[in-house]
């Protein structure tokens, strides 16, 4: 998505769009559906920053509005990483178990051997 640009000649869906009371034009490859859904967030983030603090001038609003997205994005962004890392370890943990299994295993064949020797 990005701001309309007229020397793209791709074809991209176009979208008008309010985003606390300020209209903008985007472009790209999106669905109607997508576009709506983050202008509700966006405008929901501004109307709470707005409710809590009414005298914060606009050009503040949108900015706090921005920072407020970004540190979202930010912990979002982090929390997959811990997640990413934490799923590796666990592949490699279940690979350990799985070759202490294996060998187990053939710890116990031989002994079930050396056991039936004997009778």
């Amino acid at each position: 998505m990005v701001i309309e640009d007229k020397y793209k000649p791709e074809k991209r869906n176009k979208f008008s769009i309010k985003i606390l009371g300020e209209e903008l034009i985007i472009v790209g490859d999106i669905s109607d559906k997508y576009v709506k859904a983050l202008t509700s967030h966006i405008n929901r983030i501004g109307k709470d920053l707005n409710q809590a603090y009414p005298h914060l001038p606009r050009q503040r609003l949108l900015g706090l509005t921005m920072v407020n997205i970004a540190d979202g994005y930010f912990k979002l962004n982090d929390d997959y990483i811990q997640q990413q890392k934490d799923l590796e370890m666990l592949k490699r943990e279940n690979q350990k178990m799985r070759e202490e299994y294996y060998k187990l295993q053939g710890d116990y064949k031989e002994l079930l051997e050396l056991l039936e020797g004997d009778d």
